[in-house]
């Protein structure tokens, strides 16, 4: 990166171009505190195999679930190229002037087109040139990479160690019940991980067995199991009981065991595999009413992400709609795409069975009503 005035570029090196596969990403680059970027760069476009394509992608922030930082558009517009190994320019362009937030899948400026195949050597350096930058001129950055560069992550074994640590009955002081199952978890992280159940753990919730959360009193949970041993000398079998006490015993009703137990597994090692989430609505659901802002924004990420013409519609009238932010994207979506929606099969079954979305008049009311203006009182 060299810095110039307001303005700094950032440029990484592309080794063997001709032999590359897939997108390529550079490492994350900051422009200012907690504002980081990253250069993408695809040697076929999609649009045009004649071509490469280049993408300036955002990093988005905690902050920047709904709409991105003033800061990163103030970054922009950003000018974007190519250099040969000498250093001369054999293609730039200037994006467009600003990230439009209307769903988070738009993380990137992408130059479909970029330049002609043709052109370009074998070593290359691809480069952004953004305005507004905070850092000095000693942050040169000039790195070969041919796979994207992993973002700093938490340690295989450490997260191993805290799974391990999860559903141990002999060792737990929660007991907790979902659809029949129980699940076993240390009261300590639960508390310390989500301010939901550290109000409940020091509060009287009827979520939470009243006699378990008084110290005083001798009310404790306690687990019998019973299990069949066999005596090695006399081959008799014996029944052995044995008696857990759990502090807490907690009841979970409205939500199903796995989205309970992927929740609580979030809780103990800080992942969740949200691909391979059989209904992501309810991570959700189950993250906002427990409080875990991490794993909440993690699903809403992922349902913004998958939103297309069926997933919007029946999203907006099945669950968006429960919560403001959600609805107001999930609303967005559907009234521009209107004329795709209302010919689809899924908003023909939601007009088939509208008995089953509460909301289904007061939306529909609202998805027409924005194809009338305003009419202004003289």
């Amino acid at each position: 990166m060299d810095g110039f005035g307001d303005r700094s570029s950032f440029e990484f090196e592309l080794t063997n171009v001709h032999q590359l596969q897939g997108r390529v990403c550079s490492p994350r680059f900051e422009t200012m505190p907690n504002i980081f970027w990253q250069l993408g760069f695809v040697l076929e476009s999609p649009n045009d195999p004649e071509y490469c394509a280049v993408y300036l992608h955002a990093i988005c922030n905690t902050n920047e679930v709904e709409e991105y930082d003033q800061s990163r558009n103030d970054c922009l517009p950003a000018r974007m190229y190519l250099k040969g190994p000498g250093g001369a320019i054999i293609k730039e362009m200037t994006t467009s002037s600003r990230f439009k937030f209307k769903t988070v899948k738009v993380r990137r400026l992408r130059m479909a087109q970029f330049c002609r195949r043709s052109r370009l050597t074998n070593n290359l350096i691809i480069g952004v040139r953004l305005k507004n930058t905070q850092l000095g001129n000693d942050f040169f950055r000039n790195l070969s990479f041919h796979k994207p560069i992993p973002t700093k992550q938490i340690p295989k074994n450490l997260i191993t160690a805290w799974k391990n640590e999860f559903q141990k009955p002999e060792s737990g002081d929660v007991k907790i019940t979902v659809q029949g199952q129980s699940i076993f978890a240390s009261s300590s992280i639960l508390a310390r991980r989500s301010e939901y159940f550290q109000r409940m753990f020091n509060g009287s919730w009827s979520e939470c067995n009243q006699s378990i959360i008084n110290e005083e009193d001798a009310g404790i949970e306690t687990d019998i199991e019973t299990d069949i041993e066999t005596d090695a000398e006399t081959n008799l079998q014996k029944k052995v009981v044995t008696c857990r006490q759990y502090r807490y015993s907690i009841d979970i009703p409205d939500f199903d065991y796995q989205t309970t137990l992927q929740m609580l597994i979030f809780l103990y090692t800080n992942q969740v595999d949200v691909n391979n989430c059989p209904n992501v609505w309810n991570l959700y659901t189950i993250a906002n009413k427990y409080l875990i802002s991490g794993l909440e924004t993690e699903a809403k990420l992922k349902i913004l992400e998958g939103m297309n013409i069926d997933t919007a519609v029946e999203g907006l009238f099945s669950n968006a709609w429960k919560w403001p932010d959600l609805k107001k994207r999930f609303l967005r979506y559907v009234v521009d795409n209107f004329l795709q929606i209302r010919n689809s099969q899924v908003y023909k079954d939601i007009v088939a069975n509208r008995s089953k979305y509460p909301m289904y008049l007061e939306l529909n009311s609202e998805i027409l009503l924005s194809f009338v203006p305003e009419t202004v009182e003289s």
